[in-house]
């Protein structure tokens, strides 16, 4: 199996984007169609590759979420757009006194 070199040092924004795209790492990891490791997740079919990779993928997002490398934590979705905000509030204040 080998490392998936898009996400190594460019962590995504949030969890929705880590799980977004799990069946589809996992499928490129073994060389198998997505749809595939979806009934697989499912349980619709068997596969003890697929459930493995799954596994070790969910726990690989658990431990950067866990180390709030991501901006899953508390508020992190939202964090740059609310600082954006608030200066851009600040800014109308000072042009309109």
């Amino acid at each position: 199996m080998s490392i998936d070199k898009r996400h190594v040092g460019t962590p995504p924004y949030n969890l929705a984007s880590l799980i977004r795209g799990l069946y589809g790492r996992v499928a490129r990891q073994l060389r198998v169609d997505p749809s595939y490791v979806s009934r697989v997740a499912r349980g619709e079919r068997r596969s003890a590759d697929i459930e493995g990779a799954l596994e070790k993928e969910l726990r690989r997002i658990m431990a950067l979420v866990k180390t709030n490398r991501n901006g899953a934590g508390r508020n992190g979705a939202s964090r740059g757009a609310t600082a954006s905000r608030k200066t851009t509030i600040r800014k109308r204040k000072r042009v309109a006194q």
